[in-house]
């Protein structure tokens, strides 16, 4: 029996985040259960998180760097592809540059096609298509942008959790803000950590703890540093894979709205969300509509005073009522009927 091959087509760096690679890595796992070879192709970008491929001892092929061309992508993904030609092989697709012109030119290179996406904002030529987030009229958004005879894995009953998230303890109940846990993710483009410390600072907001998570990469934690230097309980961590230690048994949560909203919402953890990206924007109003969280608006827009506002008007009743709201969008199932879907109808 010839070995099968799984291909996943994402990139990290300090602007892209770490969303995208880190949903690929919870799916990867299903197909190296089920003894498929998993491989990864990437571009070598500025502050990518391909360390994390590589501790799992998956095979990375790296393909340049060409900012302009999609088409160069597309050719040499294509290559890396060929080499397995006489093998069974799956290609899982996680990028918004790619669309249904690149996917289809690759259906003689593999045997099925899986993307995952946010935006919903082009076509598609694949098999399957993963889209774990909370829209309005979710489950028709790709009616008209993928094939009919596609399945459609829509919202968040296919939310891939990390496996400790699963394992952990949820919110149950929040009697004061003892503890915040503040990330802005990998792409802290608008400098919200430094706004946030100093408006907490300026609203002298009652707390215990703060654990706050930056990249290591970022501009500002001399600033970040000294800034927190006088306040007290506070820790600043640089590891990603500290981050449940971290976020755990939080009374409040403030952040961006990329894929930790739903590590957020499954542990019950309330949010204050500022949007640092276009794929955020949707995700967020639902989010705010739903009454999950406080929603900001765009990063870019929000001042120091906005978030002190907003401090001195917390309710301890308000954040425990979205801490249920939360606990009821996500209940971490998510990867196991994915699993269920893929290895029943799709591969066999």
């Amino acid at each position: 029996m010839s070995q099968k091959n799984i291909f996943f087509r994402v990139d990290s760096s300090f602007d892209l985040g770490f969303g995208h690679l880190n949903r690929c890595l919870i799916l990867a796992e299903i197909f190296e259960k089920r003894k498929i070879k998993v491989n990864f192709i990437c571009k070598n970008l500025r502050g990518n998180l391909t360390s994390e491929i590589k501790a799992k001892n998956y095979k990375i092929y790296f393909i340049k760097n060409l900012k302009k061309s999609i088409h160069e992508d597309y050719v040499n993904t294509r290559k890396i592809l060929e080499r397995f030609d006489a093998d069974a092989s799956y290609l899982v697709i996680d990028n918004y540059k790619w669309n249904k012109k690149y996917e289809e030119k690759l259906r003689s290179s593999v045997d099925k096609i899986i993307v995952i996406d946010d935006l919903a904002d082009r076509k598609h030529d694949c098999d399957l298509i993963i889209d774990q987030n909370l829209y309005s009229n979710f489950k028709h958004r790709y009616d008209k942008l993928v094939p009919k005879n596609c399945q459609k894995l829509l919202g968040p009953k296919y939310v891939l959790l990390r496996k400790e998230f699963l394992l952990s303890k949820k919110k149950l109940k929040i009697n004061k803000i003892n503890k915040i846990f503040i990330s802005f993710g990998g792409q802290d483009i608008s400098d919200e950590t430094i706004k946030v410390i100093l408006a907490i600072k300026n609203s002298k907001l009652n707390y215990q703890k703060i654990n706050l998570m930056v990249n290591k990469s970022n501009k500002n934690l001399k600033d970040l540093k000294k800034n927190s230097k006088n306040m007290k309980g506070i820790k600043i961590s640089t590891v990603d894979n500290e981050l449940l230690k971290l976020i755990q048994n939080a009374d409040l949560s403030i952040g961006a709205g990329g894929s930790m909203t739903w590590e957020r919402a499954y542990l019950g953890i309330p949010s204050i969300i500022s949007i640092l990206s276009k794929n955020q924007l949707e995700i967020t109003n639902t989010m705010e509509r739903n009454g999950c969280i406080y929603n900001m608006g765009w990063a870019k827009n929000v001042k120091i005073i906005d978030y002190e506002k907003l401090f001195k008007k917390l309710k301890i009743n308000q954040l425990n009522v979205m801490s249920q709201k939360n606990r009821k969008v996500v209940d971490g199932k998510g990867i196991s009927r994915i699993n269920k879907i893929i290895f029943s109808s799709l591969i066999k």
